[in-house]
């Protein structure tokens, strides 16, 4: 059985109120986090979770783009961007 609780997401300081179904099981797994005192309430858990997940999907998409440069540095023995000026500052100061 589904349930249905409203979430209000972000949008540039203002907030919109979304109807939102979730399994039974996800409802109590959220309604834990609320128990436990992770969350103050279930909107609040489930727009940090969303956070989260928007967060590692962006990390996996660069993670896919390194292994991309190590193939690439495999292949052609090097990686095939100029790291000059600053960025290559901020490497040496971070080997210190």
């Amino acid at each position: 059985m589904r349930a249905y609780i409203p979430i209000r997401i972000s949008i540039q300081m203002s907030t919109k109120v979304i109807p939102v179904r979730f399994r039974e099981q996800e409802l109590k797994q959220i309604d834990q986090l609320v128990e436990y005192g992770v969350f103050r309430s279930r909107s609040e858990a489930i727009r940090e979770i969303i956070k989260l997940g928007v967060e590692i999907a962006h990390l996996s998409e660069v993670f896919r783009a390194v292994d991309k440069l190590f193939e690439l540095e495999r292949m052609e023995g090097r990686i095939p961007i100029d790291l000059s000026g600053a960025t290559q500052q901020l490497l040496k100061e971070r080997e210190r």
